[in-house]
């Protein structure tokens, strides 16, 4: 069924809830579609995940709830179940607006959003991975792909850490903010039992990497954002050591993450995958683990 012909009234229906008072399809999800939905007088989030995603979804409402309960701010799971061929999660709403438009609107507070950034990020990494995660058997070093087994030999002399929750798509359009806390982290699909330098990696290289077309003024105040999530983190956590190989492979599942597919239109232009494949190989030889 193509996305435009979601029907969020059905989908409702199928969870055990009345016609909503107001429905909107809102943007955000790269690979779920969201909608925005009134009941009983509250706001909530729909999600509806693609075709085949049953175990992708009841995974993620797992660990949200492992999340919740050890103090980060997530969305609570209100229900959760199937549409058709397609899970579905139904999610408190979460006050504030993403961390990128709360930048975009208000750029003079750059440097304290990005603190209250890393330091949200710390705490997750504080937390141990729910049981979901560790059964799953989804090993984080494997998203690199084939091909990459040096880099995988690499990243085991580092003695990783593999029980922390790490969140894997921790970026300003899965943060939600009221400009002065952050009210919830979003998109847990890819979660994982893991080491704490692997989701600090997969950020910057995001921050960096992962922007499309931006002027020079939104660079500078993404630079300053940066500056503040770094410190924010480093409070908390300390600093984050033997970091190349851990960059190494933020790029590596970069270009297996964002290249082209064609189940996943959308992915980035061929310039941008060659500027990726250059920071994946710089980091790679800095960190002595080959090409």
């Amino acid at each position: 069924m193509d996305e435009e012909q979601l029907n969020p009234n059905a989908i409702l229906a199928s969870l055990g809830f009345e016609r909503p008072r107001s429905s909107e399809r809102v943007s955000g999800g790269r690979d779920t579609a969201i909608f925005r939905v009134e009941l009983g007088g509250e706001l909530h989030a729909l999600r509806v995940f693609r075709p085949g995603e049953d175990g992708v979804a009841r995974r993620e409402a797992q660990v949200m709830r492992a999340a919740g309960e050890g103090g980060v701010p997530i969305p609570r799971v209100c229900a959760e179940g199937r549409w058709r061929d397609r899970a579905a999660l139904l999610l408190s709403w979460c006050p504030g607006r993403p961390m990128a438009e709360e930048l975009a609107a208000r750029p003079w507070r750059a440097w304290p959003l990005g603190v209250l950034f890393g330091r949200c990020q710390a705490a997750i990494h504080f937390r141990s991975s729910p049981e979901a995660l560790r059964a799953a058997g989804r090993a984080w070093i494997d998203w690199a792909g084939p091909g990459e087994e040096a880099l995988a030999a690499r990243l085991r002399k580092t003695d990783p850490c593999e029980d922390s929750l790490v969140h894997l798509d921790y970026h300003p359009l899965n943060v939600m903010t009221d400009g002065e806390r952050i009210t919830g982290v979003l998109d847990w699909t890819n979660a994982r039992a893991g080491d704490p330098r692997a989701d600090y990696a997969r950020t910057l290289t995001i921050l960096r990497l992962d922007l499309g077309t931006a002027s020079p003024l939104v660079l500078a105040v993404l630079r300053v954002f940066e500056a503040g999530w770094r410190r924010g983190y480093r409070r908390i956590a300390g600093r984050p050591s033997d970091m190349a190989p851990y960059y190494a492979w933020a790029g590596a599942v970069m270009l297996r993450d964002r290249g082209p597919r064609p189940d996943r239109p959308g992915g980035m232009t061929a310039r941008e995958l060659g500027r990726v494949r250059a920071w994946a190989e710089r980091w790679k030889k800095r960190a002595e683990c080959g090409g």
